[in-house]
Order: structure tokens, then C-alpha cells, then sequence
């Protein structure tokens, strides 16, 4: 039983590292603004 706790708490910490809401670093909030390309409508 033990194996199966170390692996469902392996694949958790997995799926937390796979998530924004968990992993700071994947945060697009906390992300540095890009700045963006002026496309100027000529239609």
C-alpha cells in the first residue's frame, strides 16, 4: 500500500508542477508583459 501512496503522491506533484494555478513559473499572470506589434488597419 505504501508504493501506491509514493506514487499517487509522485504523480500529483507531477500534475502540480504541470499546472499554472500551482507552479508559479508557468503563471501567465506573474509573466513579464510582451510588447505587442502596432498593425495599423489599412482596409
Amino acid at each position: 500500500m505504501t508504493y501506491r501512496l509514493d506514487a499517487l503522491d509522485a504523480w500529483i506533484r507531477e500534475q502540480e508542477q504541470a499546472d499554472s494555478r500551482s507552479n508559479l513559473a508557468l503563471d501567465p499572470v506573474s509573466a513579464v508583459p510582451q510588447s505587442r506589434v502596432d498593425f495599423s488597419a489599412t482596409a
